[in-house]
This record gives structure tokens, sequence and C-alpha cells, in this order.
């Protein structure tokens, strides 16, 4: 092997052995990436369902509102006669 051959051999050698260990650093790199966006998948799943259990407790929440409305509204003119009957007995 003349000394251009083996210059040619070795150039080559080491030049297959960085692009190993480049392809092998990106694998690497590319497997964390991926275990990554698992769990930020996960995590955003996670949230999505809370948001979707809070928002049923809010609307929840909104119709008990409605009722204990409905209910003071229709209390209203009876405790306002109430008052007024207790206003008069403590006058008199």
């Amino acid at each position: 092997m003349t000394e251009i051959e083996r210059l040619l051999t070795d150039t080559l050698a080491a030049l297959e052995q960085e692009l190993r260990q480049t392809q092998e650093r990106q694998g690497t790199i590319l497997t964390e990436q991926q275990r990554i966006l698992t769990t930020h998948a996960n995590t955003l799943h996670q949230l999505q369902h809370q948001v979707a259990r809070l928002s049923a407790q809010q609307q929840e929440s909104a119709h008990h509102l409605q009722r204990l409305s409905a209910i003071h509204e229709n209390l209203k003119p009876f405790l306002e006669r109430l008052s007024g009957i207790l206003d008069g007995r403590l006058k008199g």
C-alpha cells in the first residue's frame, strides 16, 4: 500500500468513526426528545381532562346559583311581608 492509499484509508476510517459517533449522539438526543415529547403529551392530556372536569363543575355551580337566585326571588315577597309584620309587632 502506498503512502497516499494508507493516508486515504486512515482518513476514510476516521470519517466513518466520526460519522458513527455523530449518528449515535443524534440517536440518543432523538430518544430523549421523544421521551420528553411523550411526557408533555401525557401532561397535556391530564390538563385537558382537568379543564373538562373544572368546566363541568363550573356549569354545575352556575346552575346551582341560578336555582338559589330563583328561590331567593320567590321568597323575597314573603320575607318583606314577614319583616313588615315583625316591625309592626315591635312598634305596637
